[in-house]
């Protein structure tokens, strides 16, 4: 059996190393491109996300049995509807599925035919109309660029002035380009933020598992976002009952909604929650795992994933068995110098010794002609330890970033040192 993983990531890294941990060596891996992470186990292949032609010709010419998408950008291409009109086994939504990601606007009409919970808005193509719009109205106010922007097109306006700003970069700046020709103004709500993953084929929804994740670069919550400092598993606020509540009021009602709109969604749905005074409501849906929740959530997963991704891909979940681990998970991210902003790369790092319940999955590094393995990215390394508690994995993760030697590197102190949040 061979499986295709497109992806260069923490996350496709933590995908491979989660099927290599329950399948027989003769279960061969390939990543596209993949990172020196998954060199040791895997095959990696010199294509680019982006390139669906030749992601589609390899995985003819190769018998691929099954391709996992780990990103939203080859989703957004249409890599699925592409794959699928090549009689090609993959696991993820078609672009117009994926739409739940691409398009906040098309996201709140499912949402709004669905009657899930989340925050009301208006979507605006006029600068001035928005701006009109505002007047009079007290901020906060949230600005969403309605397509896809790399995490950065959201904006909480504490100010008019700031609104008019965001506003004035999406609709006349035009700094996100199509992504934000059309923009969202949205109602802020405020509670405690946490992340919902489900398995679906498009009709069957998986058990729920949670995770909470550090969007800010520095300690406290400090500095510009990124593409995530780290997370833990459960949320402590994760119970049985909410548990059962977000199924029943958000994630099922979605992919039902999904289907009767002919859009069926079959893949991994990601919401991204708050929970308000008037219980939990939907801030974003995501069509892909998280990253670094992926890293943080996978070593939990007590189950095969192929066998769940081989399932999804052929409409058979629900036959499928999807278990969790009660232990817990703390994953820390290390960067480079200046991220999120121009950082170094290529700089040396060695890793030593670590304990048998942590895991390194590497988010942006290479081996360089003298075999050295150098960071090649803003994140580089996520640091992930499972124990018995929070607190337990929390420790051993962070002895485990004692372990690692790269120069410069930069990671936040306080992951999961408070789980009320």
């Amino acid at each position: 059996m061979k499986v295709l993983i497109v992806g260069s990531g923490g996350r496709e890294h933590a995908i491979a190393w989660s099927i290599r941990k329950t399948n027989s060596e003769n279960l061969q891996i390939y990543l596209a491109p993949g990172n020196a992470g998954t060199l040791p186990f895997a095959t990696n292949v010199n294509i680019q996300i982006t390139q669906i032609k030749e992601l589609t010709t390899f995985a003819k010419e190769n018998k691929i049995d099954l391709t996992i998408v780990g990103s939203e950008t080859p989703l957004d291409l249409g890599i699925v509807d592409i794959f699928r009109m090549n009689n090609l086994k993959i696991f993820g939504p078609s672009k117009k599925a994926s739409q739940i990601e691409s398009s906040k606007e098309f996201a709140k009409n499912i949402m709004n035919k669905a009657n899930v919970p989340t925050a009301d808005s208006i979507t605006f193509d006029s600068y001035e109309e928005s701006i009109k719009f505002l007047s009079g109205k007290t901020p906060p106010f949230v600005i969403k660029a309605n397509g896809l922007a790399a995490g950065k097109g959201v904006t909480i306006a504490t100010s008019h002035g700031e609104a008019a700003e965001a506003l004035d970069n999406c609709l006349n700046k035009q700094i996100f380009g199509e992504s934000g020709k059309t923009v969202l103004i949205e109602e802020f709500l405020e509670g405690k933020e946490l992340s919902i993953f489900s398995f679906t084929d498009g009709y069957y929804v998986s058990p729920l598992v949670a995770a909470c994740d550090y969007k800010r670069i520095y300690d406290n919550d400090l500095g510009p976002n990124t593409g995530g400092m780290g997370g833990y598993s459960p949320p402590h606020t994760f119970d049985s009952s909410l548990n059962q509540e977000i199924n029943s009021t958000i994630i099922t009602p979605t992919i039902h909604q999904m289907a009767e709109n002919n859009t069926p969604f079959s893949g991994i749905l990601y919401g991204g929650l708050i929970l308000t005074n008037q219980g939990p409501k939907v801030i974003e849906y995501n069509c892909r795992f998280g990253d670094p929740e992926a890293e943080i959530l996978l070593p939990l997963l007590d189950s095969n994933l192929f066998e769940i991704c081989q399932a999804g891909a052929e409409n058979s979940l629900n036959h499928s068995e999807i278990r969790w681990s009660t232990n817990s998970s703390v994953g820390i991210v290390l960067t480079s110098k200046g991220y999120p902003n121009e950082y170094e790369t290529e700089k040396i790092i060695s890793i030593g010794n670590i304990k048998d319940n942590c895991t390194i999955f590497h988010n942006g590094t290479n081996i360089d002609e003298e075999n050295n393995l150098i960071s090649s990215g803003g994140r580089v390394l996520t640091i992930v330890s499972t124990n018995n508690t929070i607190e337990n994995a929390r420790k051993d993760a962070y002895d485990a970033i004692k372990s690692v030697d790269f120069i410069d590197s930069h990671f936040r102190t306080d992951i999961a040192k408070s789980t009320d949040r």
